[in-house]
């Protein structure tokens, strides 16, 4: 009898461990995975780790790979490595490689795991490539080169992309079941951590309605939007984006920071379960196009968006971009100097704009600025002209 009573408080005390597992912790993965994604790190490569929920958790590792450089060899190796180390582990693998004369060309697909419920795997295969589906690793791999020489190195030109995805979840949750967004409550935490000493606070702000027609000829990273997403069907009547951009001018307080909303982020989403979200958060500041840190969508006919960005310019200035939108989401070249956008009338921030000249323009816009666009060049716009004639 007392054996019986002990075995039920250790399986009682089991399952109330598990229930409390953090996402975190939920999301851990298959530890060659996380061992993979330090090892190219430390190779000079780069392995995106992310985390999103859409009904269902998800962790996903991307890594990209080539032949061009000793170094990319490296990464190369050390992904191939692991796929075929990962095979061992394998429900069902499918491997297929061809080499011959320069032309190397790569296929892993690996199926990890067993649900207790829900899901069961099921197998597609199209020519060369196979896709796992209802288990809770999905391994693949694919790298193509083109048979042609590299004049600088000397190597086979080609690109590779491993990717993996975890989900310790069989089913997804019901729509009704998904937790709307707290924005009001996340928001009054990101603020408790970008009021500091030393963060300067400017914002901006920008419409679009039926009577404004896009140039469908531009494309992604034009001059004109760095970004421009359509999120909803039907078209809606009109679309506005409300963007805060808090600057820091050290590297050790925007890094901090950046922690501190890594933090408050995981706190908020173990406190809210079930909310939309997807999370980035082993991105660092960067000078290049916006990096996503945190967004949050709603999941069906998406009105209200919720993106936290960062972005450097250089060493000098480190960004945290947070744009709320309802409607689809409007980000023009010119944010970092901008004041508003309405349907293509454009104002922008006399304070930030009046201390810099068209170069600095030309590099806060990601080289992007230019006086050949629907925009008038910042030395010359009507606010601009009005200051030289004071």
């Amino acid at each position: 009898m007392r054996r019986t009573i002990f075995a039920l408080c250790a399986a009682a005390v089991s399952l109330s461990t598990f229930a409390q597992k953090t996402i975190l912790e939920r999301l851990k993965g298959n530890p060659k995975i996380d061992s993979l994604v330090n090892e190219v790190r430390a190779l000079g490569g780069s392995g995106s780790v992310s985390y999103y929920y859409d009904g269902k958790l998800h962790k996903t590792v991307s890594i990209h790979c080539s032949l061009m450089t000793e170094q990319d060899k490296k990464v190369y190796d050390a992904v191939r490595k692991t796929c075929l180390l990962l095979t061992d582990d394998a429900r069902e693998s499918y491997i297929w490689e061809y080499h011959r004369d320069g032309v190397d060309s790569v296929r892993y697909s690996i199926a990890i795991g067993d649900y207790q419920e829900g899901d069961t795997l099921s197998t597609y295969q199209n020519r060369r490539e196979v896709f796992y589906h209802g288990v809770p690793e999905v391994l693949m791999f694919r790298y193509d080169s083109n048979g042609k020489k590299d004049e600088n190195f000397g190597s086979r030109q080609g690109f590779g992309l491993f990717r993996y995805e975890y989900m310790p979840d069989s089913t997804y949750k019901k729509m009704n079941e998904v937790v709307p967004f707290d924005t009001k409550e996340y928001t009054k935490r990101l603020l408790a951590i970008l009021k500091q000493k030393g963060i300067e606070c400017r914002r901006f702000y920008t419409y679009h309605d039926s009577t404004y027609t896009f140039d469908e000829s531009q494309q992604y990273g034009t001059d004109e939007f760095v970004m421009r997403e359509n999120y909803t069907s039907p078209k809606q009547p009109k679309s506005e984006t409300r963007g805060t951009v808090f600057t820091m001018h050290s590297k050790d307080l925007a890094d901090s920071v950046r922690n501190q909303i890594v933090r408050m982020t995981w706190d908020f989403l173990e406190e809210h379960p079930h909310t939309g979200f997807s999370f980035n958060p082993y991105i660092g500041f960067k000078p290049t196009l916006l990096k996503s840190l945190f967004e949050h969508k709603e999941l069906t006919r998406i009105l209200h968006g919720y993106n936290i960005y960062l972005h450097s310019q250089g060493e000098e200035d480190f960004n945290i971009i947070v744009l709320e939108n309802t409607g689809n989401l409007l980000l023009p070249a010119e944010w970092p100097i901008l004041k508003s956008w309405k349907n293509g009338k454009v104002t922008y921030d006399k304070k930030k704009a009046k201390t810099m000249t068209p170069q600095q323009m030309e590099q806060y816009t990601n080289g992007r600025w230019t006086s050949t666009g629907k925009y008038t060049p910042i030395e010359e716009s009507e606010e601009n002209l009005k200051e030289k004639k004071k």
